[in-house]
């Protein structure tokens, strides 16, 4: 599945990442809560470290509760 940048409720949420590929959107952030998506494997590809800052955010957004 994708998720299309037509279907997005920008009052709600945010484009975040893009797939270059097909241009569909690989991750949300949401406005009105602490919280954030990303439809792709974090250390998949490249090294293991390349997106270390999404578990960092994520545990920072956990003490925004």
């Amino acid at each position: 599945y994708a998720v299309t940048r037509e279907s997005i409720d920008t009052r709600l949420a945010a484009e975040w990442f893009v797939n270059v590929n097909d241009l569909t959107c690989e991750g949300l952030w949401y406005k009105q809560t602490p919280a954030f998506s990303v439809q792709f494997h974090p250390e998949a590809c490249g090294g293991p470290m390349d997106t270390d800052f999404l578990f960092d955010l994520f545990i920072e957004r956990l003490g925004e509760r």
